[in-house]
């Protein structure tokens, strides 16, 4: 029926605007869900422990977005650095911690974050020693923090670099004052060499308003061109 209302030239260039919309709302969402990484509630930083922005401590309720940052290139690190605490690690952990963890687990690890009410499960309780998904050692604690609990709002924090993970998991042992356990001395063993053989590369973060910015500029420019010169 609407070929009688338009002809073929105006049908042709309603269906081309209509393809332009939908591809501009697909490669929104993949940039919404793929390219920026596990964007979540921001939390304030310690004041005793500043710390630059990181990927993946803002979220969608966060007008300000995560902010862009270039590629970087991580080499290997000295495991003694990292395996076991030391003040700099401790700081960066805590800092690292206020701004990624903070809103669900609350600052004092007791799963009383401000968001906790909406999440079910409800955030783990890091000063409980029971119910751990993956255990409280050391080791279990990094590979959560690495991929993450299927099922529950814990997801990956891959995007941190490794040491930032280490930190992390350092922070969140110190939170609870319970026995962890005794680490397996192979997966120990594991750690130290993935920290010691394998640099890592972060790549470049654009922020999702950014993206969304351009690719509406970019749809508006082309609507804006004749037909004959797209």
């Amino acid at each position: 029926m609407i070929d009688k209302y338009l002809s073929p030239g105006e049908l042709k260039r309603l269906l081309s605007a209509l393809m332009l919309v939908i591809g501009f709302i697909c490669i929104a969402a993949f940039f919404g869900f793929t390219v920026v990484p596990g964007l979540r509630y921001q939390a304030h930083t310690l004041p005793d422990a500043p710390v630059q922005a990181v990927q993946g401590e803002s979220g969608w309720l966060d007008p300000t977005d995560y902010p862009a940052m270039a590629r970087e290139v991580i080499p290997p690190i000295d495991p003694a650095t990292v395996m076991t605490p030391n003040p700099a690690l401790m700081a960066r952990g805590k800092a690292l911690y206020a701004q990624n963890c903070a809103t669900c687990h609350g600052a004092d690890g007791k799963g009383d974050g401000p968001s906790a009410n909406g999440l079910n499960p409800k955030p783990r309780n890091f000063t409980a020693g029971g119910g751990w998904k993956n255990g409280t050692r050391l080791e279990d604690v990094y590979r959560t923090l690495q991929e993450g609990i299927k099922g529950s709002s814990m997801v990956s924090y891959s995007h941190l670099s490794k040491k930032d993970r280490m930190a992390l998991s350092h922070v969140v042992q110190s939170l609870g004052s319970f026995d962890h356990g005794a680490s397996d001395p192979k997966a120990l063993a594991a750690l130290e060499k993935l920290f010691a053989s394998a640099g890592e590369v972060i790549p470049n973060r654009v922020p999702v308003a950014h993206a969304v910015k351009v690719l509406t500029r970019e749809y508006t420019d082309t609507q804006a061109t004749p037909a004959g010169k797209r």
